[in-house]
């Protein structure tokens, strides 16, 4: 088995003693002290600290040590037919954001071909999407539609804030979810980077098959959720 790192111990002794102990707005031991507890370097010590800064447990202020935040994130991401991200983060009390770090249009791969049932590939439409909690990143996207219903909708993005906005408004599309496949992955580097996290931070994989009132196949995402950040929920008809 793999050994952990020193600051990843260090930062899972820390997360469970602010979970358990400490109130918001405390301010945890400083870096000298934390450095002669855990005997670490002082840069062991950083890496504990930015990563229970990134996953919202606690703030650095300059120049006075580290506080406990008052309100560290634990997003329920509700799994239902129509689902929309932004407002679940907004019935949250936290502010959603959106960053599109890529778009193309291209041949339809084979799994897209079978999800959207196509005869033959086709053209779509690919983009890959950052989204954030209080400008924490929290999931990234990469979102399949087909062209054919969309047209020009790459000239639509250069604005980007949220593809659904751009559905509803532009195409009059009412996206409603059709199946979602769940599973708990372990990141690639790449995503790693784009949510600013740890190699060992768990994400949790959803795959979301889409249609439209009219019963036309018009998205298929894969999402990866930080697991440190997101529970999620599947919420059934009464």
């Amino acid at each position: 088995m793999r050994k952990m790192p020193e600051y990843l111990k260090i930062a899972d002794i820390l997360q469970e003693e602010i979970i358990s102990s400490y109130r918001p707005g405390d301010r945890l031991p400083s870096e000298y002290m934390l450095c002669t507890r855990f005997n670490a370097s002082r840069y062991i010590v950083r890496q504990a600290m930015t990563r229970l800064t990134q996953v919202g447990l606690i703030k650095p202020h300059q120049g006075v040590g580290y506080f406990v935040n008052n309100k560290p994130l634990d997003i329920r991401y509700a799994i239902t037919p129509v689902t929309q991200f932004s407002q679940i983060v907004r019935d949250l009390g936290h502010v959603p954001g959106a960053k599109l770090i890529h778009k193309e249009e291209a041949l339809a791969p084979t799994y897209i071909v079978e999800a959207f049932h196509m005869k033959t590939p086709e053209k779509v439409y690919k983009l890959e999407i950052i989204r954030y909690v209080d400008d924490v990143p929290l999931a990234y996207n990469t979102t399949w539609l087909p062209a054919m219903y969309f047209d020009g909708l790459l000239k639509e993005t250069e604005n980007f804030t949220s593809l659904y906005t751009i559905l509803r408004d532009k195409y009059k599309v009412n996206p409603l979810r059709m199946n979602s496949v769940i599973q708990s992955i372990a990141p690639y580097a790449r995503d790693a980077q784009y949510l600013n996290i740890s190699p060992n931070t768990p994400l949790l994989q959803i795959e979301s098959l889409v249609k439209d009132e009219k019963n036309r196949y018009i998205e298929y995402t894969v999402a990866k959720y930080r697991g440190d950040l997101c529970r999620v929920s599947i919420e059934f008809e009464d």
